[in-house]
């Protein structure tokens, strides 16, 4: 049942839920300890995010870098993050204003408004009551699958898109799906009205944010819409799907094109982002896990058993759980789709809309999980996405959804047989649970942002960074020890796969060696690290660079050996306040100098 209300008082709610959720971020997350302009996640590919940012910030884009990589430059076609253009977007409109690390946590935190926003929309039009919708709303925007990905995920907790993409597929399997006339053939026909537009519009915005959750709703309308048609034997279901779904592929391949382009001019390159199949089993879905608790429940005894979820002989991502309460939701939605089979008859009203939801569960689960039919489509394929855990999020919007219209169902019956009074009671009851249980269960004290450590770290890089770049001249080239493959190379000792990139954050205008992607220039000699020093300097400086930096935390010796051997024989005058960082100036072939500043 789809409300009668208009939009502007539509909108207002809409707003008005965005800003509880904004605020709910503040005990949630104890935002008072953790200023913005301190990364809330150091490390990891929180570090590559932040590199992200400041090009974007320094040049508009963020495909070719000539600051990383030196002498090769920085070319980030290989990484096709095109499918996200929506968020960049956003993240290059917050870095005009901001710094890198101000940017990111403010988008971050962004992300649970918008959420709860687009939420609450979709809840309100599929038929949930006022305050059940908002309420619902709020435990979506605040699932562990947002709270633990954190900024180390950032792209993936921009997932507002999502419960559009469900309304759609609901649509598909509704009476009048978008997008086709109503026609007693094989071919329905194409509808173009206002509605249409929109539906349009919608489709390109899920194609360009995020290749995860467009190919999740493309794939999850088309099966939706085909399921449906066999049971209604119509294929103006399966028609509407494949036009949605088509649209939504079409735009990710337009936000793709860059990389297309420069794949055609200079071949792929394996040597990046190799999938396996066999990966799908590693990130699955674990049914299981929606379950269970988080593993750092509020109660250690439930957290206990939510570790088992985690642990085990396979892999697997944190950030599936649901929650007690949306549990409880989408057992109702699979329960319902299993009614609905039994009957042989299609469920009207907001019980149809709960199976139907129901349905579109039960294929994610049988395709996502480990196991399923995911491996077969990484065999004919579709390698790329192997992540199928992070359907979690729709299963999480799906459970929401039986949540609210069955609360929604109950309060009007207790209104129908007893009376305002006790319809008011009963919602009251209602949302109290939904909240007090949904907040309890769902946020932990280790939500908050604890930067103590962050901050000390985040200080000292900037502070040794700014150092170099006072003393050395603008465009500088700087060659980083020891050298990190980039992407995802692995740690080095205790150097992470990213860290390399934080002399660029503080330092955009010198050039790093750090960044140059593999597969795309001529390996460097494997060990650089291991000849004498001024056989190091003539490589280096017939390379273009004048200054040297050494991460002691790459080497199991703290890095004394090749300090010692690029002639600093007295304690460094260079070097970051934490002991990790020393730097040198290169003054000619063969020579190396200490550093002209701390």
């Amino acid at each position: 049942m789809p409300i009668h209300d208009s939009r502007s008082r539509l909108g207002r709610e809409t707003g008005i839920v965005a800003l509880i959720a904004g605020l709910c971020t503040i005990p949630v997350m104890q935002l008072w300890r953790a200023p913005l302009g301190v990364p809330f996640d150091y490390d990891g590919d929180a570090t590559f995010y932040l590199m992200v940012i400041r090009e974007l910030k320094q040049t508009g884009g963020y495909l070719s870098n000539g600051h990383m990589g030196f002498p090769f430059g920085q070319q980030l076609y290989d990484l096709p993050q095109g499918v996200d253009n929506l968020n960049l977007l956003a993240l290059r409109l917050l870095a005009l204003f901001t710094e890198p690390a101000t940017a990111m946590n403010v988008f971050y935190l962004l992300g649970f408004a918008a959420a709860a926003a687009t939420s609450h929309y979709v809840l309100r039009r599929l038929g949930a009551r006022r305050i059940v919708a908002a309420a619902t709303s709020l435990l979506y925007a605040f699932v562990p699958y947002h709270l633990l990905r954190r900024t180390g995920h950032l792209l993936l907790s921009s997932y507002a898109m999502v419960p559009i993409g469900l309304l759609f597929i609901l649509a598909v399997m509704g009476e009048t799906p978008p997008l086709v006339a109503d026609r007693r053939r094989w071919w329905p026909g194409i509808r173009l009205d206002r509605q249409a537009w929109w539906v349009v519009a919608g489709c390109v915005a899920l194609g360009s944010t995020g290749s995860y959750y467009g190919v999740f709703f493309g794939y999850l309308a088309v099966t939706a819409g085909f399921v449906t048609s066999l049971a209604r034997r119509h294929a103006r279901h399966v028609w509407s799907a494949m036009i949605c779904a088509s649209i939504t592929l079409v735009t990710m391949l337009a936000n793709t094109l860059p990389t297309i382009l420069y794949w055609r001019s200079h071949g792929t390159n394996s040597a990046v982002f190799s999938r396996r199949a066999q990966e799908t089993e590693e990130y699955g879905l674990r049914i299981q896990q929606l379950f269970l608790p988080r593993i750092d429940h509020r109660l250690a005894t439930l957290g206990r058993l939510g570790y088992r979820a985690f642990g085990g002989p396979i892999y697997s991502e944190q950030g599936s759980y649901l929650g007690a309460v949306l549990a409880a939701g989408f057992v109702l939605a699979v329960v319902a789709a299993f009614v609905t089979a039994a009957g042989g008859s299609p469920l009207r009203g907001r019980v149809g809309t709960i199976a139907n939801a129901g349905v579109v569960a039960l294929i994610a689960m049988i395709t996502a999980t480990i196991s399923g039919l995911s491996y077969l489509l990484a065999l004919g394929g579709l390698t790329m996405i192997r992540g199928w855990n992070r359907i979690s999020i729709e299963l999480a919007f799906i459970a929401a959804i039986a949540l609210a219209l069955g609360l929604t169902i109950i309060v009007e019956r207790v209104r129908f047989r007893w009376g305002a009074r006790r319809e008011r009671t009963a919602l009251a009851i209602a949302i109290a649970a939904v909240l007090g249980i949904g907040w309890f269960d769902q946020t932990s004290p280790a939500d908050g942002i604890r930067q103590t450590s962050a901050r000390r770290v985040w200080d000292n890089d900037r502070a040794f960074f700014t150092s170099m770049r006072a003393a050395l001249p603008a465009g500088a080239a700087v060659y980083q020890f020891p050298e990190s493959p980039f992407p995802e190379g692995g740690s080095i000792g205790q150097t992470g796969l990213y860290d390399g990139a934080r002399g660029y954050l503080f330092a955009p205008d010198l050039k790093w060696s750090f960044g140059a992607v593999l597969g795309r220039f001529p390996a460097r000699p494997v060990d650089l690290a291991d000849w004498d020093g001024p056989r190091i300097a003539e490589f280096l400086t017939g390379q273009g660079f004048q200054a040297v930096v050494v991460d002691r935390f790459g080497y199991a010796d703290h890095g004394v050996s090749l300090i010692d051997r690029l002639g600093v024989l007295r304690p460094p005058e260079g070097q970051s306040g934490d002991g990790r960082y020393v730097w040198f100036t290169i003054n000619a072939p063969g020579g190396v100098s200490a550093p002209g500043g701390g």
